[in-house]
Formats: structure tokens, sequence, C-alpha cells
């Protein structure tokens, strides 16, 4: 069965009578059985033969065994990005361009090496992981956000308070895009690649899920409504010029333009 981002088939690894394997360009994983891995892992099982790549050198694919080897803990990356940052404040150029240079402390983020680093936390508050965004002078297609290895959560939450106390949820495809959500007074929730989002990284939310996709990605978002329930709403903003996300909107206008379209958005909803 093919979906937007990914597909649900039987698992090769056990006895299936349903699609129980779900694949998508990150690898598998069975809902089922619970075995996971590269595709090149899983094209071995189905095909009997070895894989052989030759990989390109990606900056983003070894920036945390330089980083852990230097610094340790991830903790102690983050606290040192962080303090980067904040001794040099020019360093901050995206950040204030993109209108959350406010929450740099609140958010504990940092710079280092020309990535953005935003740090992952649990529910009590504990960083499980760190997100790294290239900055724009050395982002390139494929190297553009990477997440430290083995990184418990899948969700990126600015504040596990206000997520844990609101009544409604929002979602949105970006970290910074979040943020933005944060400054306009919502409960923000993204993943931590972007537009991948597995339904299953929202069930432990028993409560309204507003998600608001880019401008051209309406199509996702209504694909993982239909996974959500009654859970999920998909709101559809009516876009001001040159912009295509929540962000241009903050940055082009205000956070209380982002306000005014979410809850117009959500009258729309309600009414159709």
């Amino acid at each position: 069965h093919r979906y937007e981002n990914y597909i649900m088939a039987l698992c090769e690894f056990h006895e299936d009578g349903s699609p129980s394997m779900m694949v998508s360009e990150h690898g598998f994983r069975c809902k089922s059985c619970g075995e996971h891995g590269s595709l090149e892992y899983l094209y071995q099982k189905v095909s009997g033969r070895v894989v052989i790549r030759e990989y390109t050198k990606n900056p983003a694919a070894w920036i945390w065994g330089k980083w852990e080897e230097k610094f340790g803990s991830l903790k102690n990356i983050a606290k040192i990005a962080h303090r980067n940052l904040i001794d040099n404040p020019d360093d901050a150029h995206y950040l204030i361009q993109r209108k959350i240079e406010s929450y740099i402390k609140a958010g504990t983020l940092g710079y280092l090496d020309g990535y953005y680093t935003f740090p992952v936390r649990d529910e009590y508050d504990e960083i499980v992981g760190i997100t790294a965004r290239a900055s724009p002078t050395i982002q390139t297609k494929k190297n553009r956000y990477t997440t430290s290895h083995d990184c418990p959560s899948k969700l990126y939450i600015p504040s596990w308070r206000t997520v844990l106390k609101n009544a409604e949820l929002y979602l949105v495809y970006g970290i910074i895009d979040s943020w933005t959500l944060h400054a306009s007074g919502y409960a923000g929730i993204t993943g931590l690649a972007g537009q991948t989002i597995n339904p299953e990284w929202l069930e432990r939310f028993r409560k309204t899920l507003y998600i608001i996709p880019d401008k051209g990605e309406e199509k996702s978002a209504l694909e993982l409504q239909s996974h959500l329930g009654w859970r999920g709403k998909t709101l559809l903003i009516n876009w001001p010029e040159n912009c295509k996300d929540l962000n241009d909107i903050h940055c082009r206008y205000s956070s209380d333009t982002v306000s005014e379209l979410i809850e117009k958005a959500k009258e729309r909803y309600i009414h159709d």
C-alpha cells in the first residue's frame, strides 16, 4: 500500500498476514515484530544479494563523531554550542533573520562549526538528542538537517509545559516553524526530519492535533490526518504573497498575523 512518504508491505522477517512493515527513504521498521534497518539491509533480505555502495562524504555524516570525541556528551555539545552563540552574537544572523533570536536562551540554541544546534528535550527537560541545521553558508540539498545518533525522541517540542497543558496541539513541518508557533502562543510540535512524520510518534497525545502544512504540502498533511482519527485536523492557511510557511508570515508580517491566519483557518475548518 503506497502512501505519500512511505509504503506498508508484508514483513520479510516474520509470517505476516497483513502489511505491517513501514518502508520509507530512511529505511524500514516492522510495527509487528520490531525488525528495522536500512534499505540496503532490506534489499539483501529480499534479493539474497550483497549490496556494495561507494559512499560520498557528507559533512553531516561525521560531525557527531567529531563533536562527541572533542566534547564528550550531548549535554556538553549543547552547552558549548550555546555558549559559543552567546559569546559570538554575530553568529546568530540566521536566527535573527528568522526572528527567533529571543528564544536562544529558552531553547539553549547554539552554533558550532557552521551548524545551528537545537537540543531535543524530553518532558522532564532532559537533553536526549540534538538536531543541527546547516547555516545558509554551508547548506546544500543533502546537507541541511542532521540529528545525533540514536535519539530516542522523534519529535521536537519547544515547550513541553505548553504541550502537556494545552487542549489543542499544532503540528508543523520544521523546527523554525515550531518556534514561530511558540512565539504566537500555540503548543507547537514538529518532527526531527522535516516533513517525515510517523503517526506512531503522536500516539501519546490524546487531544486535538491541528496539522499546518507548508504551502504545497497539503496532500501529505491530509494523509497524516487519515492516520490520526478524531485527533487530526488539517488547517489550510490562506497564504499571503511570497509566504510558504508560518515563519515566512512571522518574518514578513508579525506573530499576530500568524495567529490571525491560524484562527481564520480554524473557523473555515469548523464551518466546512
